[in-house]
């Protein structure tokens, strides 16, 4: 028998049977269907992390000093003890290497005690912060309340945002107006930073942004320390290299000099790395459902066995072989897998469509500061299924086409 003879009466034989057919092909597609669908949502999620990662910028490097603190129990108030501080004589020297773009150097003080006094006399804590490097994908873009909000660039400016704001005091009256941080120190001193206010932000945060020199003088009041940055250093510097290949040169030239370093793109193999055992996690749930269905499609088989036992005889005793026989209850059993497998992938596809309209309208009914497409089906994960659906037929079918080809045709003949 020529192939497509086999085909033909596979295709005939299988329509004969309709609905024992699509029956028995349910299961695959309802396992094809969970593997799209699990698999689509891995895809999605990595696709959106690899997205905002590639925002952030994969060529950043991020440069901590080797050691942060004293060892002791009172490490938010001792002085920092640091090998190799990020100096600014460093950071000049790291803007003049042929493979950085540029330097942004930064001062923490979240370790810091902080209150904001305003003029009418209110006192609260309030958290300083720099130069934001990085848009925050889950925080809400800031927008002007008042004044200028653009980063803060000439010292003895700030920042406010809203949050910080006192009870009955709109934004318009704090811009150009004196606010004062007062720090206090675990001696019981205290000291005053009198800045001006820049501009108001819509964040709903209790912050101020300030410049690093602000912070820097800040800082050496609370450690003691008049020459701060010349001793101690900045507590972050973000490296800007050329391409991803220049930030991994420079991430092993940092580390062999005893810096601790942070690269996105690293983070972001790591990441990949715990995504593909997700998707494999997924994907088996849909696997458990398609060795189910392959259970179906070998009883379907044997049945199909039973009821053409004399149609097998009539066609070996007309001169079909027993590889003919095996090829073709292979070839149904494959076609029932690769039925199934289509619709279970345009159902995992239709599934995964609605499910991104379910969470995009739930997005913006919270107000939430995301925009993402969650479930993805690539070409790929389609033609990968629908290869897997077929293959998971064929070998459901191997020992059902392995019992038909071994009928013996008299005794098929006789069978009644």
């Amino acid at each position: 028998m020529e192939l497509g003879d086999i085909l033909r009466t596979a295709l005939e034989n299988l329509g004969r049977r309709k609905v024992r057919t699509i029956l028995t092909s349910t299961g695959v597609i309802v396992g094809i269907l969970t593997i799209v669908t699990m698999v689509s949502l891995g895809v999605g999620v990595q696709r959106e992390v690899r997205a905002q990662f590639a925002a952030l910028g994969l060529e950043n490097v991020f440069v901590n000093p080797g050691v942060q603190r004293n060892d002791d129990f009172f490490t938010q108030f001792g002085t920092p003890r640091r090998s190799n501080p990020i100096t600014p004589e460093v950071v000049a020297q790291w803007e003049a290497l042929p493979t950085v773009q540029g330097v942004v150097a930064q001062i923490n003080l979240d370790d810091v005690t902080s209150l904001i006094e305003f003029a009418n006399g209110d006192l609260t804590s309030i958290r300083v912060t720099g130069q934001q490097v990085f848009a925050n994908p889950f925080r809400s873009e800031a927008s002007a309340l008042a004044g200028d909000i653009s980063p803060v660039q000439q010292a003895g400016r700030v920042v406010l945002a809203a949050g910080a704001l006192p009870e009955g005091v709109e934004a318009g009256e704090l811009v150009g107006q004196t606010i004062t941080i007062v720090l206090r120190s675990p001696r019981g001193e205290s000291e005053r930073f009198p800045l001006i206010v820049a501009g108001v932000s819509d964040l709903p945060d209790n912050e101020v942004q300030a410049t690093v020199a602000d912070m820097a003088t800040m800082k050496s009041w609370w450690f003691n320390v008049p020459d701060y940055l010349q001793t101690q250093g900045y507590d972050l510097a973000v490296v800007r290299a050329n391409d991803v290949a220049a930030a991994a040169v420079l991430v092993r030239t940092f580390r062999e000099e005893g810096y601790r370093v942070q690269s996105l793109e690293l983070i972001l193999e790591q990441a990949n790395r715990v995504f593909a055992v997700i998707n494999v996690m997924l994907a088996s749930v849909g696997g458990l459902a398609l060795f189910v269905a392959s259970l179906g499609i070998v009883n379907t088989m044997i049945m199909a066995i039973y009821e053409r036992t004399r149609e097998i005889g009539t066609l070996k005793a007309i001169g079909a072989s027993r590889g003919d026989i095996r090829n073709l209850f292979m070839i149904e059993a494959g076609l029932i897998g690769l039925l199934g497998g289509a619709f279970g992938i345009v159902g995992g596809w239709l599934l995964g469509l609605l499910l991104n309209e379910v969470i995009a309208w739930y997005i913006a009914r919270e107000q939430l500061p995301i925009a993402a497409t969650f479930f993805v089906t690539p070409w790929w994960l389609a033609l990968a299924a629908l290869v897997f659906a077929a293959l998971i037929g064929i070998v459901a079918g191997l020992y059902p086409a392995a019992r038909a080809a071994r009928l013996d045709p008299l005794v098929a003949l006789r069978y009644e």
